[in-house]
């Protein structure tokens, strides 16, 4: 039996915009029907399932899924949060705090890398203040970087900056593999090298042009990342996600497909 679990991030269907918006018995069948344990997923798309989690609760449950994380970001522009922004933190805790092993993975939205070191700082003393709210509120937390040109954690010399200043005792780090190879690191390395702090994971494929692509089809060896996880004691979530042209049209099939790889591919590994 695998000593990892594996969850769906369901991104693929909030790149069709509105189409899926509120529909998650929907989403649920097709990742219980893919044969994920569980689901990641953020605010934006539940809707309703997100004012009510007992919506969501029921429609897991008549799935056999898990909630494996809340996906929740936001500018933090302060070194500090606003009153507005605690607010949203704290509906996001008493969301979360209604399923088993609550978790938030914590992401940052940035529309440019202006005054880039006073920005990195603020967006990490405020993902460390909300993992310490969290920690006092039972709730696990992990900051999630990605590599879009305006982010402000993108680069080798970003994540040094970064992982210098989260405090990890509180907020662990949580990798995900098409945004480390889009940001120009070596997957592997950036596994290894943080692996003590990796609390969470999200594996993405992205082909070595740098277009994003589904779980067999692109550059990442997978198989390899899943052994250092192994081998460095990971026991946590491993949500796939896919961000790809062919996802973005038709997000079933792209996660029926990537099911498909997790049980012919990674789960006979037996990590």
């Amino acid at each position: 039996m695998s000593k990892f679990r594996y969850g769906c991030e369901t991104y693929s269907w909030v790149m069709s915009g509105d189409k899926y918006l509120d529909k998650y018995p929907h989403i649920c069948e097709i990742v219980k029907k893919a044969g994920f344990a569980g689901i990641e997923t953020g605010a934006p798309i539940m809707r309703r399932y997100f004012e009510d989690a007992s919506l969501m609760t029921e429609v897991l449950e008549k799935n056999s899924l898990q909630f494996a994380a809340l996906g929740f970001s936001n500018q933090w522009r302060s070194s500090t949060m606003s009153n507005e922004e605690r607010k949203l933190v704290e509906k996001a805790f008493d969301f979360v705090k209604s399923f088993p092993e609550p978790r938030i993975t914590l992401g940052h939205q940035s529309p440019d890398r202006s005054n880039l070191a006073e920005r990195q700082r603020n967006a990490i003393a405020c993902v460390n203040e909300i993992g310490k709210r969290a920690v006092d509120r039972g709730i696990a937390c992990t900051f999630h970087p990605t590599s879009g040109p305006t982010s402000i954690f993108r680069t080798p010399d970003d994540y040094k900056v970064m992982m210098d200043l989260l405090d990890t005792r509180i907020v662990g780090y949580c990798p995900d593999s098409g945004h480390v190879v889009n940001g120009g690191m070596d997957v592997y390395d950036i596994f290894s090298t943080y692996a003590s702090v990796i609390r969470h994971v999200h594996l993405k494929n992205i082909t070595v042009d740098k277009a994003w692509a589904p779980m067999g089809e692109g550059s990442i060896d997978f198989p390899r990342l899943l052994k250092i996880l192994h081998d460095a004691g990971y026991r946590g979530w491993i949500d796939i996600e896919e961000e790809s042209s062919a996802a973005k049209v038709d997000p079933d099939i792209a996660t029926l497909e990537n099911g498909r790889y997790l049980t012919n591919t990674l789960l006979p590994l037996g990590y």
